[in-house]
């Protein structure tokens, strides 16, 4: 490799790092200006760095318990959609029905429609049922769409593990039961770590369905909240600014925990 072919694509690599990260630096800095500062000038690094954006709307403000109901309807999206998927994803996978494949695709079509065709019928279907403004509710709503995409993927998983392995395992007498607790599911460790990363990124975002079914109070989550800080008179662009980036540090976390699992489990099945 020349020395002008070198030194073009690592101009490239940082072109395209500067446009990935430019936004999340403006967001950062915005975090820490005062508000007339944000209004009146543009600055790459604030004047008189202030952490009240931080501050007042967890510790003055109700913020803190959306952050809590955000958590909970992740978590719990992900405890209501893996186990069903992982038990629909082996039947797809294992078992042949008529019909099977027809099915497989009408459940991904699930995930095709747009969200907001059914706000109205979902809201009047949660308003008669008790279920608006509550966490169960938001829960159940995103399952519709996140239980389909966890059976494809974890099909895929379950595709790639051969199965000599449980009829071996079948032959020396494990149940079902056995099987998929003792065999099955170390092996599907890297698909159920990547399914549940994208089940918790898809709950913890969801603003749609969140904004329609959930009130300002009792289980709104974060996404919710930050549409109070919008109105026809003004916008608080540092508050935002800060939720907007503590609301990005569990997706950060959470990957970066559990990488190595997700490396595996998007590589699974590409080298047999």
């Amino acid at each position: 490799m020349s020395q002008a072919s070198r030194i073009f694509k690592i101009f490239a690599v940082g072109l395209v790092l500067l446009f990935i990260l430019f936004p999340i630096y403006w967001l950062l800095i915005t975090s820490f200006k005062q508000r007339l500062e944000v209004l009146t000038k543009v600055s790459f690094w604030p004047e008189e760095p202030t952490f009240y954006n931080y501050y007042r709307p967890f510790f003055e403000d109700v913020y803190a318990k959306n952050v809590l109901n955000s958590f909970l309807v992740a978590l719990g999206e992900v405890a209501l959609c893996v186990p069903p998927a992982l038990l629909a994803a082996y039947a797809f996978s294992r078992l042949k029905f008529k019909g099977d494949n027809h099915l497989l695709f009408w459940l991904l079509t699930n995930r095709m429609a747009p969200a907001a065709a059914f706000l109205i019928p979902y809201f009047s279907m949660y308003t008669f049922l008790k279920l608006y403004d509550t966490l169960i509710g938001l829960i159940l709503i995103n399952s519709i769409a996140n239980l389909p995409f966890a059976v494809w993927l974890l099909k895929g998983f379950i595709d790639g593990i051969p199965k000599e392995i449980e009829e071996a395992a079948l032959i020396d007498g494990y149940t079902f039961w056995g099987l998929l607790r003792r065999i099955l599911l170390p092996l599907l460790t890297p698909g159920l770590v990547t399914a549940s990363f994208f089940i918790f990124i898809f709950a913890w975002n969801e603003m749609l369905f969140a904004s329609m079914l959930a009130a300002s109070g009792g289980a709104a989550p974060l996404t919710h909240a930050l549409l109070h800080y919008l109105s026809e008179l003004w916008v608080n662009w540092g508050e935002i600014a800060a939720i907007t980036l503590l609301a990005m540090v569990p997706a950060l976390v959470f990957a970066y925990v559990i990488q190595r699992y997700i490396v595996r489990g998007l590589t699974f099945g590409a080298v047999r």
